[in-house]
């Protein structure tokens, strides 16, 4: 079944990116062929392993199939000029795509040769300690909804006490509400706000959703805290993608199942994504605009590889300096006022760019540190985390009750996505909130409280 499912996905897929561009007067063989080779071995490796449902070798895979496969070839028959003050050349995109292939191919081969050699570290113990009991106490779980409330009122507060912002996250209305704030606060309360204080409702509720007895009307609370403090439209949609994956994995079984969440996935990023961009620049004027544009594959939002390639193209290469950053992304800018900036910025810079918020993917990230051989190394490191991470989580008995692990490994297939999209700096400085947050939840409800609820 699953090499018939994958089979006949890559035809559906290329047969409609072939009928999409084959009237471009940009149309290449060369790059159609190449890009076609991307996805059949991306979708290939999204459905391969049918007793892993989800992993993050298939979340690889899955930015692989639309980042470095869909998008670009679009792009190519469009045309699409981003932020450079040219398009892409021909010759580019068809390097690009044998420089993808072998870095696919490549992640493959040290996935699993990582996958079947590599001891299971001392880590693991640890990590499948992380339980919940079957039946959490009425203090533990008025804790969780006190400190889920809190998250709620921090963030309620740095939004200047304005429901709308909670909501939305850009546009004029947005800004119309927060435009006395954001002048008054500093970048650093904004981040710790967004990046763990945020995350705390989210987690609560996970806590509370994975233990065995669960009371209904607590549950419905938690809930709907978790709910409008991390409202799916006023958070970058990576984000919320990193906050909702392991709520719909927690709550509903049917997505355990095989080739369920996979499917579900390839929907949300041809569906609810776009639906999502509506939110971006929410205002008057596209209020009731709510149709949903399948051409965002050649718009901003999937700059990535295109943004790659100019860097590779005009071989920016920095030795580590942007890597620093990385590291101590945790040190305010105030500190330390020659802090690198964000890849995706810091291209923006060097190649004189009319916009600077824009993505650098997690190899062009190898790259622009220690050229062709940082993409080797980031495409090692990357295959180890990802086959020990996965290793712990697959080949041991796993439950997703009652077992806080399993939240978060399902934290990290969102934040997977969002470091391979980039930039770094960003991305890592969220997946550390998130994580911290996470771990605070099970310790602080962990404790033991002596009481005769």
């Amino acid at each position: 079944m699953n090499k018939l499912l994958w089979v006949f996905i890559s035809i559906i897929c290329i047969v409609a990116m072939f009928f999409a561009g084959s009237d471009s007067e940009y149309f290449s063989s060369r790059v159609f062929f190449s890009s076609s080779l991307i996805q059949a071995f991306s979708i290939y490796n999204i459905f391969s392993r049918g007793n892993e449902p989800y992993s993050l070798e298939k979340m690889f895979y899955l930015f692989s199939l639309f980042f470095f496969g869909v998008a670009p070839l679009l792009q190519s028959f469009d045309n699409s000029n981003f932020w450079y003050y040219r398009p892409l050349l021909e010759e580019e995109y068809f390097f690009m795509n044998i420089l993808v292939i072998i870095i696919i191919t490549l992640y493959k081969i040290v996935y699993f040769f990582f996958r079947r050699t590599i001891q299971r570290s001392k880590a693991e113990k640890k990590l499948n300690s992380f339980k919940v009991p079957d039946k959490i106490t009425f203090i533990n779980s008025l804790l969780l909804i006190i400190l889920s409330l809190l998250a709620f009122v921090i963030v309620f507060a740095f939004n200047n006490f304005n429901i709308v912002p909670m909501l939305v996250r850009g546009g004029e209305i947005v800004a119309d509400a927060l435009s006395d704030v954001k002048a008054d606060e500093s970048p650093t309360k904004w981040l710790i706000v967004n990046n763990f204080v945020r995350p705390i409702s989210i987690m609560c509720f996970l806590y509370y959703a994975v233990s065995k007895e669960k009371n209904i009307l607590i549950l419905v609370i938690l809930g709907i805290l978790a709910l409008i403090t991390c409202f799916p439209s006023a958070v970058p949609r990576f984000a919320a993608a990193a906050m909702y994956i392991p709520v719909v994995l927690v709550l509903f079984p049917l997505v355990r199942k095989k080739n369920v969440f996979s499917l579900i996935f390839v929907g949300s990023l041809l569906i609810v994504f776009p639906f999502l961009n509506i939110f971006r620049n929410f205002d008057d004027t596209n209020s009731k605009e709510f149709k949903l544009d399948f051409k965002m594959f050649t718009e901003q939002h999937f700059d990535s590889y295109q943004n790659f390639a100019l860097l590779v193209s005009n071989e920016i290469i920095t030795y580590g300096g942007q890597l620093l950053g990385v590291f101590l992304f945790w040190v305010p800018r105030s500190v330390w006022p020659e802090k690198p900036l964000g890849t995706g910025a810091f291209t923006a810079e060097k190649l004189n760019f009319f916009f600077s918020n824009v993505a650098a993917n997690y190899f062009a990230e190898g790259y622009v540190n220690f050229g062709y051989l940082g993409i080797i190394l980031f495409l090692i490191f990357l295959a180890y985390v990802t086959a020990l991470i996965d290793k712990i989580y697959w080949e041991s008995e796993r439950k997703v009750t009652g077992d806080f692990f399993s939240v978060l490994y399902t934290i990290s297939l969102g934040f997977l996505f969002f470091i391979l999209r980039g930039d770094m700096l960003s991305s890592v400085a969220y997946l550390f909130g998130f994580l911290f947050a996470a771990v605070f939840v099970y310790k602080l409800t962990t404790l033991k409280i002596n009481n005769e609820y």
